[in-house]
């Protein structure tokens, strides 16, 4: 039978269940070679490999996500997304400093513009969407600080708030976003979930991509930012964004691109995704902590696995209403 010829339903979970085989395939791969590299005792290898079974390990997060929204479409999506959303903000909000005169504020960041975001995008109401965080929640929020006339370190606390909201608010719901546009709305929910499953894929991609470059060329390549990423290079940014550009060239026909706009696209979202992790994890720099699992005292916190996806999520979205509108 050919691809063609299946319907949505059928077309979604078998792709899905061939990304599921082979990621699970590689995990096996790399577990051996990292059993070969513990036992003769190569510590850089090692290093890189459980780097590796951590990238791999992401896209189950993935596969649940994109799963999920198969199942119980865009209501799914969303409901998916606020609840990370939430999970994020408190991660931000908990990691960075909170007077008395916040908690008003907070209140209304967390019950009132986070779902009003969501439920702004179940009603396809995107231009009133991409502006409630950057002006409205803006300019509301520092007023209830200012009422209970609480302005010790002001400007910071207000700009960290913002900072949060955006962050792991207004840039996630970014994700759900993408399958309200006009290119998208008429599509089914199979449909739908297809091309969720792709963006996320590329997302991961791009920092697996680099990972593999950057490990290649770690006695050539130079630094993007050393002191805040010391193994990110600019070589392995391009190999990353050519790499993407050719999976997302390959499977355009599961996205409203032609292949060149499908092509352009998988670069924006490697590149994008790499300068997110590297602006993400200089937040956690200048809080004083390794990452955002500091809170947890696991090995990644709910931000440590979305911070490539903030950056990456805005751009396709404004990248798909640009080249389809």
């Amino acid at each position: 039978m050919n691809w063609y010829d299946w319907d949505d339903y059928e077309r979604f979970w078998m792709a899905l269940i061939g990304m599921v085989l082979l990621i699970g395939l590689a995990h096996i791969v790399v577990y051996y070679f990292l059993n070969r590299a513990t036992v003769n005792a190569l510590k850089v290898r090692r290093a890189f490999l459980l780097r590796c079974q951590r990238h791999l390990a992401a896209f189950w997060w993935v596969f649940l996500v994109s799963a999920f929204v198969g199942i119980f479409g865009i209501t799914g999506a969303l409901i998916c997304c606020a609840v990370i959303s939430f999970l994020g903000l408190r991660e931000f909000i908990t990691l960075t400093p909170v007077n008395n005169g916040d908690h008003r504020a907070l209140s209304f960041a967390f019950f009132v513009f986070l779902p009003l975001q969501y439920i702004l995008i179940g009603l396809s109401a995107l231009s009133f969407f991409t502006i409630l965080i950057p002006v409205y929640a803006f300019l509301l929020l520092p007023i209830f600080s200012i009422i209970r006339q609480d302005t010790h370190q002001f400007l910071s606390r207000k700009a960290t708030l913002q900072w949060g909201l955006m962050i792991a608010v207004y840039c996630l719901s970014h994700t759900v976003a993408i399958l309200q546009t006009a290119a998208m709305a008429h599509r089914s929910s199979y449909e739908k979930a297809l091309f969720l499953l792709f963006f996320l894929i590329l997302v991961r991609c791009a920092m697996l991509w680099q990972h593999l470059a950057d490990y290649m060329m770690r006695h050539r390549g130079k630094r993007i930012a050393r002191d805040i990423h010391s193994r990110m290079t600019w070589r392995g940014l391009l190999i990353s964004a050519v790499a993407n550009a050719t999976i997302a060239a390959a499977f355009f026909w599961i996205t409203p691109f032609t292949p060149w706009q499908a092509a352009i696209a998988g670069s924006l979202i490697s590149i994008s995704s790499v300068f997110g992790r590297l602006v993400m994890r200089g937040i956690t720099h200048s809080l004083g902590v390794r990452d955002w699992a500091s809170l947890t005292g696991g090995q990644q916190g709910v931000l440590d696995r979305l911070d490539a996806l903030l950056y990456a999520a805005p751009v396709l979205f404004h990248y798909t209403i640009l080249v389809t509108s």
